[in-house]
């Protein structure tokens, strides 16, 4: 098998995106929006929001690329142009191998496997699942961070309408004549509830299209070690 470039493909994609990102914020950035974002917010909620989805960026795109060398790995090894064997003891998952040691190591706990004919881990089975579910592990840990971003941009909703309810509650009673001066310090409550509504739900659906990548990386390297299973129980 010829090398190919669709290993990389993944990568691609993610980087596009972060062009369009990194293109958006400055926009906004441009416009005053973030600074907007931030003076109104009076629970800084959208500080932590931005935070946690710059760490869980910069957890998706180191996942992204190790998924995507360890696809070139499987590649290499199908095309004959890695060892198509290791040491099973000592070539157990872990993110510090280097993608070619993460393939012979697999190829050597199925090859193993297959030696002991265990009837719960016949042909390398229960290796595969091992392997398939570490790597399915980081996409799940992506899933619940998207899930975090939009609560707590529900939360800053919640904040800011008991900031509203405070402001009415230790304001005086609404006349025509402080109508105004009561709608006023209703605001901060209001912009609170919407800044960081929008904060949340805007970086979830950036943070979610960025694990949907990882997770189709993940998926295509899975596909390969059923392949390279195959093939190992086969040589």
């Amino acid at each position: 098998m010829a090398k190919t470039n669709r290993s990389y493909i993944f990568l691609q994609i993610w980087v596009l995106l972060a062009g369009i990102a990194v293109f958006a914020c400055y926009v906004a950035y441009d416009l005053g929006y973030f600074a907007r974002v931030i003076d109104a917010d009076q629970s800084k909620l959208s500080i932590l929001i931005a935070g946690l989805f710059l760490g869980a960026t910069f957890h998706a795109v180191w996942h992204i690329l190790r998924v995507t060398r360890q696809i070139d790995a499987a590649y290499a090894w199908l095309g004959g142009r890695q060892a198509p064997t290791g040491d099973p003891a000592n070539e157990e998952m872990s993110p510090f191998q280097t993608p070619e040691q993460f393939v012979a190591g697999y190829v050597s706990q199925v090859i193993e496997a297959r030696k002991q004919s265990t009837s719960d881990n016949k042909d390398g089975g229960l290796v595969f699942e091992i392997y398939a579910d570490r790597l399915r592990a980081a996409v799940e840990i992506g899933w619940y961070l998207v899930d975090i971003l939009i609560r707590l941009g529900l939360i800053g909703t919640i904040v800011g309408f008991i900031l509203i309810l405070g402001a009415l509650s230790s304001g005086p009673a609404p006349t025509p004549e402080n109508i105004q001066t009561l709608l006023i310090s209703m605001s901060g409550g209001m912009g609170t509830a919407l800044y960081t509504t929008l904060a949340g739900l805007v970086t979830a659906m950036v943070l979610g299209a960025q694990y949907m990548v990882l997770a189709r990386g993940t998926e295509e390297l899975i596909g390969k070690l059923v392949r390279i299973r195959d093939q190992a129980n086969v040589s």
